[in-house]
């Protein structure tokens, strides 16, 4: 793991976009040869049509690689995984560059939300999730950014950057290539980002009560409900990440 300080200009979207007025907290560009587990920990759950399996995290030549599989586990036909950061954190810009599986089935995900221990998406103390970036592969150039106000896991309010229609037109394939994806928490306000493009701003003010501490979710996991029926010609995948930032306030 890498750990930066200063951010660098470059090529758009090669390095982080990060809105003006906010530094580095901390980075991984994933340069060693496996996961670093005092920043990260692995999504180990049973959910919709796959299992997450930390052997399905890998880290290699600057890359974290969610592979995409369909094998038998856990009672599923497929297997899915992920990563959290082990840090919670509450306001600030969180951006990951991430190039997305492109085949019907898979439902991947930059966002944020209470981790607990990466074995189930609904832990107790979840109030506040973003989802900075929410890909349903079967149709690579469109996604869905909104959050979720939870009051425990079985009470909830959304708002979505594209009411009516679930997923909006993104204007790339997000198969094709990297591409930063990234959101900004503040205490009025969700602003959501695309390659440092501002796309939307939902209102988020601390009178909802939902403004808990998150970890920063990295994952991919299979749901023909949202993304279509697996394509098992396309078996098995990949959604690669390159880099992962969270940023604070000057």
């Amino acid at each position: 793991m890498t750990m930066r300080w200063l951010v660098l200009f470059c090529a758009l979207p090669l390095c982080a976009q990060p809105p003006a007025g906010y530094r580095l907290a901390w980075s991984d560009d994933f340069n060693g040869s496996s996961l670093d587990m005092a920043r990260w920990m692995y999504r180990t759950d049973v959910k919709m049509e796959s299992a997450q399996r930390p052997e399905n995290v890998t880290v290699s030549g600057g890359q974290l690689v969610i592979h995409l599989r369909k094998e038998e586990h856990g009672g599923k036909h497929y297997t899915g995984g992920g990563v959290i950061s082990r840090e919670k954190s509450r306001y600030g810009y969180y951006e990951a560059r991430v190039k997305m599986h492109g085949a019907s089935g898979w439902h991947q995900s930059v966002w944020a939300m209470a981790g607990g221990d990466g074995s189930t998406t609904y832990p107790p103390e979840m109030r506040t999730e973003i989802d900075g970036m929410e890909f349903d592969s079967d149709v690579p150039w469109k996604a869905h950014m909104g959050l979720i106000k939870w009051k425990g896991p079985k009470s909830s309010t959304s708002l979505t950057c594209s009411p009516g229609v679930y997923r909006g037109a993104l204007g790339f394939d997000a198969s094709a290539g990297f591409h930063n994806y990234g959101f900004e928490w503040t205490p009025k306000e969700v602003r959501y980002y695309l390659d440092g493009d501002l796309r939307c701003a939902l209102p988020y003010p601390p009178s909802d009560g939902e403004h808990d501490l998150v970890n920063f979710w990295l994952t991919a996991i299979a749901v023909e409900k949202l993304s279509g029926k697996v394509d098992d010609s396309k078996m098995p995948g990949q959604m690669v990440i390159d880099r992962a930032s969270f940023y604070t306030k000057e």
